[in-house]
């Protein structure tokens, strides 16, 4: 397949990827919605200006995450929500992606089922790099608040200190379960971050409660981390409700 044709998927080095990402965010957003019929292979190619080969193979790739179902000669439809993989990385990127409400309300259901309890093992557990860590990612929120919702590289330096402080989090509390959550959410929990911190007052709001997660984790008071990171979550649950619909 050729990467050096310009079409809708931009010039890439991975053409592949491209095609699966494209065709898995119009689903997931809706474009293509359950039971719909995907253009048919040729269609597809031409209008993607790749090999019908490439569709072919990430039609695959899609079906393999649930998304949809391809028949000989009844094409290629959307499958139920509930039949996707969920948990698939990239299915969890594409929510992330175009910033679904219902999505970042359902990460912060599962945030705050594990953070609370990692917060505590961490208070436990936590290296002293880890530590350290936590205060640099925090000191970095910090620096770059005053002016969120502000330039571009501000809110994305913040988002990026504040997801960094929430990797740690997990990281700090040595359960590799824990930890591997946070890796396999980490673009979903970015985009959910970064459209928290647009919430009026949101970060004003939960800036003060990070440092009292670091303040119970440093201070070794598992009970105070965990109820500090469910204050948080919990903060941050009402400043994405009060944003109302997409």
């Amino acid at each position: 397949m050729s990467t050096n044709r310009d079409g809708p998927l931009g010039r890439h080095r991975t053409i592949h990827t491209r095609v699966v990402e494209l065709l898995g965010r119009r689903i997931v957003s809706g474009e293509f919605p359950y039971g719909a019929q995907l253009p048919n292979e040729a269609d597809l190619a031409a209008q993607l200006n790749v090999s019908r080969g490439g569709v072919r193979e990430a039609v695959k790739a899609l079906a393999a995450k649930g998304l949809v179902e391809a028949r000989p000669r009844l094409g290629t439809r959307v499958l139920p929500r509930e039949q996707w993989n969920l948990m698939d990385r990239d299915v969890l990127d594409w929510h992330g992606l175009i910033a679904d409400r219902a999505f970042v309300a359902d990460l912060l259901e599962l945030r705050l089922m594990v953070e609370p309890g990692a917060a505590a093992l961490a208070a436990e557990r936590a290296t002293r790099d880890q530590l350290a860590a936590l205060d640099e990612a925090y000191s970095t929120m910090g620096a770059n608040a005053s002016d969120v919702p502000g330039m571009p590289d501000t809110v994305r330096a913040f988002v990026e200190a504040d997801l960094r402080f929430h990797l740690i989090l997990l990281k700090a509390s040595g359960n590799q379960l824990i930890e591997q959550l946070g890796r396999l959410l980490e673009t979903g929990l970015y985009h959910g971050l970064e459209t928290t911190s647009h919430a009026p007052g949101g970060v004003t709001a939960t800036l003060p409660l990070h440092q009292a997660v670091l303040s119970a984790v440093r201070g070794r008071r598992p009970l105070g981390a965990s109820r500090a990171m469910k204050k948080l979550i919990e903060t941050t649950a009402e400043a994405a409700e009060a944003m109302g619909p997409a």
